[in-house]
């Protein structure tokens, strides 16, 4: 599956949940991955949101112990933007979130500095059907 998005500012969420210490012990345990404290937001369209949503039991999950029925889920993707590409990203989609028509992108990287991206630019996103 291959779709487009654009960057768009968050609020600071994504940061503050990539902090969070059973967040980042889920992600060594589970991708071997330590990111960069915040999220690449993408707008999509709804639809392209909730056909993933749809799709989010077949990607990897990870779960706060403590509160297990609202875990977020991960898929590899790469993303193109500017001639540049990151092969090292995923999206993830939490169990519950207030947005409808953003994704978020995570890497162990700054994805806007690698990328070399401003608010409105496109990003292609590309998700093995693995």
């Amino acid at each position: 599956m291959t779709f487009e998005g654009r960057v768009a500012s968050g609020t600071g969420q994504g940061a503050y949940f990539l902090t969070l210490p059973w967040v980042q012990r889920e992600l060594e345990r589970t991708l071997a991955l330590r990111p960069f404290p915040g999220t690449l937001n993408l707008r999509v369209t709804p639809q392209i949101r909730e056909a993933l949503f749809g799709r989010r039991k077949q990607f990897q999950q990870i779960a706060d112990p403590s509160s297990p029925q609202c875990p977020g889920y991960l898929k590899s993707v790469v993303l193109k933007a500017n001639g540049r590409t990151c092969s090292v990203a995923w999206l993830i989609l939490p169990e519950q979130t207030m947005h409808h028509d953003i994704l978020e992108v995570i890497a162990p990287v700054a994805l806007r500095e690698s990328l070399n991206l401003i608010d409105g630019d496109p990003v292609d996103v590309e998700i093995a059907e693995a």
